[in-house]
Protein backbone atom coordinates (compact mmCIF):
# COMPACT_ATOMS: atom_id res chain seq x y z
CA UNK A 1 0.00 0.00 0.00
CA UNK A 2 3.12 2.43 0.92
CA UNK A 3 4.07 1.94 -2.34
CA UNK A 4 0.84 2.44 -4.41
CA UNK A 5 0.28 5.58 -2.46
CA UNK A 6 3.42 7.40 -3.08
CA UNK A 7 3.13 6.11 -6.75
CA UNK A 8 -0.24 8.12 -6.90
CA UNK A 9 1.51 11.02 -5.45
CA UNK A 10 3.89 11.15 -8.37
CA UNK A 11 6.47 9.53 -7.28
CA UNK A 12 8.57 6.16 -8.91
CA UNK A 13 9.25 3.21 -7.04
CA UNK A 14 13.37 2.21 -7.12
CA UNK A 15 13.53 -0.74 -4.89
CA UNK A 16 11.36 -2.69 -2.51
CA UNK A 17 12.27 -4.95 0.38
CA UNK A 18 9.98 -7.91 1.33
CA UNK A 19 10.98 -11.08 3.18
CA UNK A 20 7.94 -13.18 2.72
CA UNK A 21 7.32 -14.97 -0.66
CA UNK A 22 3.54 -14.53 -0.67
CA UNK A 23 3.86 -10.47 -0.55
CA UNK A 24 7.28 -10.64 -2.72
CA UNK A 25 4.78 -11.95 -5.56
CA UNK A 26 2.12 -9.95 -4.78
CA UNK A 27 4.83 -7.06 -5.27
CA UNK A 28 6.31 -8.10 -8.60
CA UNK A 29 3.02 -8.54 -9.92
CA UNK A 30 2.60 -5.16 -9.55
CA UNK A 31 5.91 -3.80 -10.15
CA UNK A 32 7.70 -6.57 -12.04
CA UNK A 33 10.73 -3.97 -12.86
CA UNK A 34 11.58 -2.99 -9.40
CA UNK A 35 14.64 -4.76 -8.07
CA UNK A 36 12.80 -6.46 -4.85
CA UNK A 37 15.75 -7.23 -2.17
CA UNK A 38 15.14 -10.13 0.06
CA UNK A 39 16.33 -9.62 3.74
CA UNK A 40 16.96 -6.26 5.27
CA UNK A 41 19.63 -7.38 7.03
CA UNK A 42 21.75 -8.59 3.92
CA UNK A 43 21.63 -5.48 1.75
CA UNK A 44 24.28 -3.66 1.14
CA UNK A 45 23.38 -0.13 0.68
CA UNK A 46 26.23 1.14 -0.91
CA UNK A 47 24.95 -0.85 -4.08
CA UNK A 48 21.17 0.54 -3.84
CA UNK A 49 20.47 3.55 -5.36
CA UNK A 50 19.61 6.38 -3.27
CA UNK A 51 16.28 7.53 -3.07
CA UNK A 52 14.44 11.19 -2.24
CA UNK A 53 11.97 8.91 0.22
CA UNK A 54 12.52 5.75 2.68
CA UNK A 55 9.37 4.34 3.28
CA UNK A 56 8.22 1.37 4.75
CA UNK A 57 6.45 -0.71 7.73
CA UNK A 58 8.77 -2.81 9.58
CA UNK A 59 7.58 -5.80 11.43
CA UNK A 60 4.79 -5.25 14.11
CA UNK A 61 5.04 -8.75 15.72
CA UNK A 62 7.49 -7.55 18.65
CA UNK A 63 5.69 -4.56 19.74
CA UNK A 64 2.25 -6.24 18.90
CA UNK A 65 -0.83 -6.87 21.51
CA UNK A 66 -1.48 -10.17 18.67
CA UNK A 67 2.18 -11.44 20.02
CA UNK A 68 4.06 -11.75 22.77
CA UNK A 69 5.25 -8.10 22.94
CA UNK A 70 8.88 -9.21 23.17
CA UNK A 71 10.23 -6.18 21.76
CA UNK A 72 14.16 -6.15 21.06
CA UNK A 73 13.57 -9.61 22.38
CA UNK A 74 12.12 -10.83 19.09
CA UNK A 75 13.87 -12.15 16.19
CA UNK A 76 12.13 -10.20 13.76
CA UNK A 77 12.62 -6.64 15.74
CA UNK A 78 14.04 -5.43 12.98
CA UNK A 79 14.45 -1.16 13.60
CA UNK A 80 18.54 -1.12 13.69
CA UNK A 81 18.40 -2.29 10.42
CA UNK A 82 16.01 -0.02 8.86
CA UNK A 83 17.86 2.87 10.81
CA UNK A 84 21.37 1.10 8.91
CA UNK A 85 19.40 1.95 5.67
CA UNK A 86 18.14 5.54 6.32
CA UNK A 87 21.91 5.93 7.87
CA UNK A 88 23.70 4.62 4.67
CA UNK A 89 20.91 5.66 2.03
CA UNK A 90 20.86 9.14 3.48
CA UNK A 91 17.17 10.11 1.82
CA UNK A 92 15.45 13.40 2.67
CA UNK A 93 12.57 11.71 4.20
CA UNK A 94 11.60 8.98 6.11
CA UNK A 95 7.78 7.71 6.65
CA UNK A 96 7.81 4.14 9.04
CA UNK A 97 4.46 3.03 9.98
CA UNK A 98 3.72 0.05 13.14
CA UNK A 99 1.23 -0.68 15.74
CA UNK A 100 0.15 1.23 19.13
CA UNK A 101 2.88 -1.33 21.03
CA UNK A 102 5.70 0.92 19.34
CA UNK A 103 4.88 3.51 21.78
CA UNK A 104 6.37 2.16 25.14
CA UNK A 105 8.20 -0.90 23.21
CA UNK A 106 10.33 1.07 21.16
CA UNK A 107 8.96 4.53 19.71
CA UNK A 108 11.77 6.53 21.85
CA UNK A 109 14.45 4.17 20.24
CA UNK A 110 13.47 4.87 17.14
CA UNK A 111 13.11 9.07 17.78
CA UNK A 112 16.69 9.05 18.84
CA UNK A 113 17.99 6.98 15.89
CA UNK A 114 16.29 9.44 13.68
CA UNK A 115 17.48 12.55 15.22
CA UNK A 116 20.95 11.13 15.61
CA UNK A 117 21.21 10.73 12.28
CA UNK A 118 20.46 13.89 11.47
CA UNK A 119 16.49 14.17 11.15
CA UNK A 120 13.99 16.31 13.02
CA UNK A 121 11.04 14.05 13.58
CA UNK A 122 7.16 13.63 14.11
CA UNK A 123 4.96 11.12 14.87
CA UNK A 124 1.01 11.06 14.25
CA UNK A 125 -1.78 8.24 15.20
CA UNK A 126 -4.12 7.55 12.20
CA UNK A 127 -6.94 5.11 13.16
CA UNK A 128 -8.16 3.18 9.99
CA UNK A 129 -11.58 4.54 10.42
CA UNK A 130 -10.25 8.24 9.74
CA UNK A 131 -9.83 6.61 6.10
CA UNK A 132 -13.64 5.55 5.99
CA UNK A 133 -12.26 2.33 7.17
CA UNK A 134 -15.46 0.32 9.57
CA UNK A 135 -12.58 -0.05 12.54
CA UNK A 136 -10.48 1.14 14.43
CA UNK A 137 -7.19 -0.06 14.08
CA UNK A 138 -4.65 2.86 15.04
CA UNK A 139 -1.55 2.78 13.39
CA UNK A 140 1.62 4.51 14.34
CA UNK A 141 3.55 7.02 11.57
CA UNK A 142 6.90 8.13 12.17
CA UNK A 143 7.66 10.79 9.69
CA UNK A 144 11.41 12.05 9.20
CA UNK A 145 12.86 14.67 7.60
CA UNK A 146 17.12 15.62 7.16
CA UNK A 147 17.55 18.66 9.41
CA UNK A 148 17.87 22.21 7.36
CA UNK A 149 15.86 20.78 4.69
CA UNK A 150 14.07 23.97 4.40
CA UNK A 151 17.10 25.54 4.39
CA UNK A 152 19.36 23.38 1.65
CA UNK A 153 16.23 23.83 -0.90
CA UNK A 154 13.34 25.26 0.44
CA UNK A 155 10.32 22.89 1.35
CA UNK A 156 8.43 24.78 -1.48
CA UNK A 157 10.86 24.63 -4.10
CA UNK A 158 11.31 20.79 -3.28
CA UNK A 159 7.87 20.15 -4.14
CA UNK A 160 8.05 22.26 -6.83
CA UNK A 161 11.36 20.36 -8.42
CA UNK A 162 9.02 16.82 -7.51
CA UNK A 163 6.04 18.22 -9.67
CA UNK A 164 8.44 19.65 -12.87
CA UNK A 165 10.39 16.11 -12.47
CA UNK A 166 6.22 14.24 -12.48
CA UNK A 167 5.54 16.42 -15.45
CA UNK A 168 8.67 15.09 -17.25
CA UNK A 169 8.16 11.76 -16.51
CA UNK A 170 11.51 11.43 -14.12
CA UNK A 171 9.06 11.43 -10.99
CA UNK A 172 10.84 11.32 -7.24
CA UNK A 173 11.79 8.22 -6.25
CA UNK A 174 10.73 5.88 -3.06
CA UNK A 175 12.66 2.89 -1.47
CA UNK A 176 10.07 0.84 0.16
Amino acid sequence: GFDLGFERAGFRVEWQVEIDDYCRRILGKHWPTVPCHYDIRAIDWQFVPRVDVVVGGFPCQPFSVAGHQRGEGDDRYLWPEVARCVAEVRPDWGVFENVPGLVTMGLDQVLSDLESLGYEVTTLVIPACAVDAPHRRDRVWIVAHAEGLTERTGLRSDIQTKERRRRSGDGGRTGG
